[in-house]
């Protein structure tokens, strides 16, 4: 369920922090390495850890200044600092200024070490369930959307064609899909198109394939495997900027902070 980064530049300790607990019981299922702080911030950027457990005095880059880094990329993120009792007043201050949750004094107390990482478990726990609330009401806005909600009012007939509108869309998600496009393709005049969704939906053709376009790039954006230009692409729109506009416009979110609420 949860993923851990260990940043310690001696194989010995990352070793031993892994065996030291029983992480798997923590609901601790992943843990990745990283033996400086530079080597953090690249893995951190791949792996998308919930929590950090990191030295502070390292070659390359030492463990704060590696917080610095990701502390705005992964806000989400929890991070512990492995202090020993010369550095104890620094850690302090780090804690204090914010950036880093809490600390582990060197050499490691079990009792009070496991509660550190309990008390930060269940934050990161907490903070998924406030996330997972988060995407269900976006999800419920697009569920409850104005367009959805006025096509249950329509007649079986009408309602037809414009789930057959929607389908063709769908179909061709990635296209350019003009008004006269779509008219041509059921045999309809541009102009009696235009005025049948207004007439019947009260909206306007582009807002009718904006809504479409949207609903789809949100399944889209549940693969890790697309990036957000990639869903862009794959929803029909060329300009990335268009799209995340559109897109928070209508999911209340960008597709950035949609896809890190995801992150569970």
């Amino acid at each position: 369920m949860y993923k851990l980064m260990i940043v310690e530049d001696e194989p010995v300790i990352r070793s031993g922090l892994k065996q030291y607990f029983d992480w798997k019981e923590l609901g601790v299922q992943t843990i990745v390495e990283a033996e400086n702080g530079k080597d953090g911030v690249d893995t951190a950027l791949v792996e998308l850890p919930h929590l950090v457990i990191t030295d502070i005095r390292m070659p390359v880059m030492d463990g704060l200044e590696m917080i610095g880094h990701l502390r705005s990329k992964l806000p989400e993120t929890l991070f512990i600092i492995l202090t020993g009792h010369s550095e104890f007043e620094y850690a302090q201050k780090a804690i204090h200024y914010g950036g880093v949750h809490d600390y582990l004094l060197k050499p490691l107390q079990y009792e009070k070490s496991f509660s550190v990482i309990v008390e930060c478990i269940e934050k990161i726990r907490m903070k998924q369930l406030a996330a997972q609330g988060t995407i269900k009401n976006t999800i419920d806005i697009m569920a409850n959307s104005l367009l959805l909600t006025k096509m249950e009012s329509l007649s079986q007939e009408d309602l037809q064609l414009f789930k057959k509108m929607e389908s063709y869309i769908i179909k061709h998600i990635n296209q350019e899909l003009t008004l006269n496009m779509v008219a041509d393709h059921f045999f309809y005049n541009p102009s009696y198109l235009s005025r049948l969704f207004k007439s019947k939906l009260n909206i306007n053709y582009m807002t009718f394939v904006s809504e479409i376009r949207i609903r789809y790039a949100l399944e889209c954006l549940k693969e890790s495997k697309h990036s957000i230009n990639d869903v862009s692409l794959m929803c029909g729109y060329k300009s990335y900027k268009h799209f995340v506009k559109l897109f928070k416009s209508i999911s209340q979110m960008t597709p950035t902070e949609y896809r890190k609420r995801l992150r569970i």
